[in-house]
């Protein structure tokens, strides 16, 4: 099974990078309008089609007009799927890992045939351990005005799993429950407090009408950039627990489905404005995505399961509790028994998971 994993690096820009970036992505937007245009289907009858008029036009390396054309495909295949807008909005390269040489902390790409440029690549320990690792593969690389993205990969087989850890994932906690009945809880909340404080300071800096649209936007988006960077870095640190205890512990990570939230939070539900707007702005998906890639790359077994009634089906009786709205704890009215919320949609994913672990001998050794 490949692994794949994207390392991040910083460097400064010069003007020369920031027009190659911006030719790279007049180069996508015209490879856009001509593969809709003439109706392609596949990225090769693309590169077909602009190849001469790129080369003639532009006058760059021939992986730029491959990877131009790769990004472009990518783009009319989304758009013909979701009719999202067909434009490369963002200035950015993509490269093959036969287009440019990495050398340690010095990266090589070329602008025309045996002309190139040399970029100072800025990290940390981090960064340098997988330049050091000489068994991990170099894959593309992603230019953007602030970050070069370079991929890693490596072969390996996934571990076999000894036992299971279910997780749920919630706005402000996310608690999970192990094969052997540990109950394992991390906070949320600070994310909670970081979208609360953003959401301040734009409606604040709205109600001063700026006149300028372009000087709105600009502030707006300056925002958002660091709400997200933000919560990423805090998700990063959980994500990064999770899956260390379940590598620790030889156990593999079940978790929910997470589908439709925002839509079953739409106008007219009788929720608040206040609640469907935070709710609009909890990144659900992203902490669910670095766990899965943290634990790909470790060789950690991830399996999702349904997300339905998690919270309302009791663990202990399955009686499904209709009435419940949003108590944290409740008792159930067919066994009994007292329900913390979260550990019971913990309890249920656990139980719809269909992973087959090694059994455990006496001793903690898995048996043979």
């Amino acid at each position: 099974m490949s692994r794949v994993k994207a390392v991040q690096f910083s460097y400064k820009p010069t003007d020369q990078i920031m027009e190659l970036l911006e030719t790279f992505r007049d180069m996508v937007n015209e490879a856009i309008r001509v593969g809709l245009e003439k109706g392609v289907r596949s990225r090769f009858s693309l590169i077909r089609l602009v190849y001469g008029y790129f080369k003639e036009r532009y006058g760059l390396h021939t992986h730029y007009i491959l990877n131009a054309c790769e990004v472009a495909f990518s783009i009319i295949k989304k758009h013909r799927r979701w009719q999202r807008k067909p434009y490369a909005k963002r200035v950015m390269i993509k490269l093959d890992n036969q287009t440019y040489q990495l050398n340690y902390m010095m990266l090589r790409i070329p602008v025309k045939p045996r002309e190139f440029i040399l970029i100072p690549l800025k990290g940390g320990e981090y960064q340098l351990s997988y330049l050091r690792d000489e068994t991990l593969k170099r894959g593309s690389i992603t230019i953007t005005p602030n970050t070069i993205t370079v991929a890693f990969s490596k072969t390996a087989d996934a571990v076999k799993p000894l036992g299971k850890v279910a997780y749920d994932i919630n706005e402000k906690n996310i608690t999970g429950v192990s094969s052997d009945g540990e109950v394992i809880r991390y906070d949320l909340s600070q994310s909670a407090r970081i979208r609360t404080e953003y959401a301040e300071r734009r409606s604040r800096f709205q109600e001063k009408k700026p006149k300028d649209r372009r000087v709105k936007q600009k502030v707006l988006s300056k925002l958002g950039r660091r709400e997200k960077e933000r919560a990423k870095r805090m998700f990063h640190n959980i994500s990064k627990a999770i899956v260390e205890h379940a590598k620790k512990s030889e156990a593999a990570i079940v978790l929910e489905t997470l589908r439709n939230i925002l839509f079953s939070h739409r106008r007219g539900n009788g929720e608040s404005r206040t609640i469907r707007a935070r709710l609009h702005r909890w990144s659900f998906r992203e902490l669910q995505r670095q766990i899965e890639y943290k634990a790909k790359w470790e060789g950690i077994v991830v399996e999702c399961v349904s997300s339905t009634n998690t919270s309302k089906i009791c663990s202990n009786c399955g009686y499904v509790n209709k009435a419940l709205k949003n108590e944290r704890g409740w008792l159930c009215p067919s066994c009994g028994a007292i329900l913390d919320r979260d550990v019971n949609a913990a309890k249920n994913i656990l139980s719809r998971s269909k992973l087959v672990c090694l059994p455990v001998v006496r001793g903690g050794a898995p048996s043979k």
